[in-house]
């Protein structure tokens, strides 16, 4: 009996060495066929370094304001910061328009032109919706207004480019690349940034479906991630979503930018659809700490050519600006470093939809 069983093993050892055999032979070309899928993509990220744009903040200072906007677009500047997005930008004159972008000249900054205003594609009267640029305006319609403002700044040296879409529907993708191709006929030589939202649309592929439809509306494609102090959305996961925006990028010949957080969710209502357990305490403003790791994971896992954090207005109205506001400018200036845990790669394959996560590890180790 004993020898039976000792044959019987050993014939099952033997069947389980073939099969084992077979799917190793099977597995090894697959491996090959995946790392060289990924072995571009790995290669443009290990070099970690700065946006070459820069890094910049979301602003929301209406121009009529006066000198209180140049003087936050100083304060601004000398945090190190080389871009503005001032979501109030066309709220303003003519000539407070050019005395904006010269005080970003002289501070060495670069103005993201906010165009994102649905109110520019869904046929609202331009003219009395900016009333302090549409007396200026010697037009007679939306299409006139646009191409006005565009000619108004695009000689300007202190304009980045345009800022043409911030988290639009894809449903209403038709109206807004209207607009957008306007604003690309009227002025080719600066660049349309777009933002999506990584966290609105549940559906696949994660994070960047409402992205992929809209990519032919700019140059530069963005999303944002904010995911401190929002139940279900870990810190970590920001790697993920630069890697899966920067495939979206690469595959639509882009470049990528990032928008991370700089607000506590507690300064926005409940209702936003982001909650944390024992609201509003858990709802933090993001540290120094967080603030780094959310950069850093983004310069693991693409090479934005900018980004963007949102807000220096919620910084201003927060609990601590002044601790706040030395923190972020901390976490965005420090040398950057690889993480020494490992991140999740995600890479849209050639030629299809799919989202392919896969474990890579920073380089040495």
């Amino acid at each position: 009996m004993q020898i039976k069983n000792l044959l019987s093993f050993s014939k099952n050892s033997r069947t389980i060495g073939i099969v084992f055999l077979c799917i190793s032979l099977i597995a090894l070309p697959l491996t090959y066929y995946v790392a060289q899928n990924f072995r571009e993509e790995r290669q443009q990220v290990t070099s970690l370094s700065m946006p070459s744009d820069g890094q910049g903040l979301y602003e929301s200072c209406p121009l009529h304001w006066g000198t209180s906007c140049l003087n936050r677009l100083k304060q601004i500047a000398s945090g190190g910061f080389k871009l503005v997005l001032n979501y109030d930008q066309m709220a303003g004159s003519a000539a407070q328009e050019i005395a904006y972008l010269d005080q970003a000249q002289a501070l060495g900054m670069k103005v993201i032109f906010a165009m994102n205003n649905p109110a520019l594609w869904d046929g609202t009267n331009l003219r009395s919706w900016y009333a302090s640029l549409g007396v200026s305006c010697n037009c007679n319609d939306n299409v006139g207004f646009i191409e006005y403002v565009v000619h108004l700044v695009k000689n300007h040296p202190a304009l980045w480019g345009y800022y043409i879409g911030d988290e639009v529907n894809p449903a209403n993708h038709p109206a807004l690349k209207a607009f957008s191709d306007l604003v690309h006929r009227t002025d080719a030589a600066h660049p349309r940034l777009f933002v999506s939202c990584s966290q609105c649309a549940h559906t696949d592929p994660p994070y960047v479906a409402s992205l992929i439809s809209m990519t032919d509306s700019a140059d530069v494609v963005a999303t944002d991630y904010y995911p401190v102090g929002s139940d279900g959305w870990p810190i970590t996961d920001t790697g993920t979503v630069a890697a899966a925006l920067q495939s979206v990028a690469n595959r639509n010949s882009r470049q990528s930018a990032m928008v991370l957080q700089v607000f506590g969710w507690a300064q926005y209502v409940k209702n936003s659809g982001h909650t944390c357990f024992f609201w509003p305490f858990c709802a933090t403003f993001p540290s120094y700490d967080q603030m780094r790791q959310m950069r850093d994971l983004v310069l693991q896992n693409s090479h934005p050519r900018l980004i963007l954090w949102y807000s220096y207005f919620d910084i201003l109205r927060s609990d601590n600006p002044s601790t706040h506001w030395k923190d972020l400018i901390a976490a965005a200036s420090t040398n950057v470093t690889p993480e020494h845990t490992s991140y999740t790669y995600t890479y849209i394959l050639p030629k299809t939809a799919a989202l392919v996560s896969w474990p890579v590890f920073p380089p040495g180790l």
